[in-house]
């Protein structure tokens, strides 16, 4: 029997970098969407850790990081609203500051 999504991810948007990161380490962006749909937000620090928890409950972005090889990571950020989700470098501009900043409100963002 398989566990029920805890949370939906709207839209995807992936950069162009993640993607061919993604591409050269032959990760399946789909399994690490489905991991963070279902609560694996892999490697997060304690206190992304507890403001996912909370913001499951109260609303707010949810942040996931998985590090592939070497120094290379992938973030993925689910807005407060689960309209939209985006597959970043953890190393790119949007992705780089802290949990709070992950609202992508009212961003546009290129599929």
């Amino acid at each position: 029997m398989t566990a029920p999504v805890l949370l939906s991810t709207g839209r995807t948007h992936t950069s162009i970098a993640a993607r061919a990161v993604l591409t050269a380490y032959g990760v399946d962006m789909a399994t690490l969407l489905d991991r963070h749909a279902n609560g694996d937000w892999g490697e997060i620090t304690l206190d992304d850790e507890q403001e996912n928890g909370l913001s499951l409950v109260c609303g707010g972005p949810i942040v996931s990081q998985f590090k592939l090889s070497g120094l290379d990571s992938i973030r993925i950020v689910t807005d407060t609203f689960r309209k939209t989700t985006r597959i970043n470098l953890a190393t790119e501009p949007s992705c780089s500051a802290g949990h709070a900043s992950h609202s992508f409100g009212g961003e546009a963002l290129a599929a």
